[in-house]
């Protein structure tokens, strides 16, 4: 009977655990593949990337807005957008990766494409991604892009903060109460963090004076979630 008690404990604990697994597959899906996605394209001259070896190498991009369903917090929206790397081959020229992110516009851009064009186009970017598995803000960029300041033109900063809040806490956010990503910043910048999966940061654009949140959803292939909350006008 000893035995069968043990082994009866047992199935559940194992029960429980396998259920909390998949509970957070099932999170990550939601936040990543929602109803109403938009899928990005790539920019309008996306530099050679469909040149690589290994075949299309642009990043998929999915897009979505979430709007809080309580009128009460409704002044704020979140954008975000879902990226996923294709496996680049061994012996892929970094410079030609897209990896720095415009939130303006949802789009991801090589250093060798930037540094191809007018010095504004680097200007209007924010902060690199996959490049060393490194967050980075644009502006800082200085051995990569050869447009990072000059002509007195204006780039935004991006401070970084690692969070041990919960991707189910940040997934909340996200879907109902986006003014938390400003409520919960803390300001001691971390530059530059590196991560791994299952690491979440929170952001600051301090020239707009905007919050945010990057999720890394996985490493092999490279998934990262990004989160921006904005007014809803």
């Amino acid at each position: 009977m000893q035995l069968v008690n043990v082994v009866t404990v047992f199935a559940l604990l194992l029960t429980a655990l396998c259920g909390c697994e998949e509970s957070l597959v099932r999170r990550q899906s939601l936040t990543a593949r929602a109803d109403g996605f938009v899928p990005n394209p790539p920019p309008d001259d996306v530099g050679g990337y469909t040149h690589l070896p290994g075949g299309q190498s642009y990043p998929t991009i999915v897009q979505q807005t979430f709007i809080p369903s309580d009128p009460l917090f409704a002044h704020t929206k979140c954008l975000t957008w879902r990226i996923e790397w294709p496996n680049y081959p061994a012996g892929t020229d970094p410079n030609t990766i897209p990896t720095v992110f415009r939130l303006s516009n949802g789009s991801l851009y090589s250093f060798g494409y930037l540094n191809g064009l007018t010095p504004s186009n680097t200007y209007k970017t924010n902060f690199n991604l996959f490049h060393n598995a490194q967050l980075e803000t644009a502006s800082t960029l200085w051995d990569e892009l050869i447009h990072t300041f000059g002509n007195g033109e204006y780039m935004e900063s991006t401070w970084f903060n690692e969070t041990s809040y919960s991707a189910k806490t940040i997934e909340g956010w996200v879907k109902e109460r986006p003014g938390l990503f400003e409520e919960k910043w803390v300001d001691n910048n971390q530059q530059p963090p590196v991560y791994q999966q299952g690491d979440i940061f929170l952001f600051k654009l301090l020239e707009q004076n905007r919050y945010g949140g990057i999720r890394i959803v996985s490493m092999t292939p490279r998934i990262i979630e990004v989160y921006l909350a904005v007014p809803n006008n």
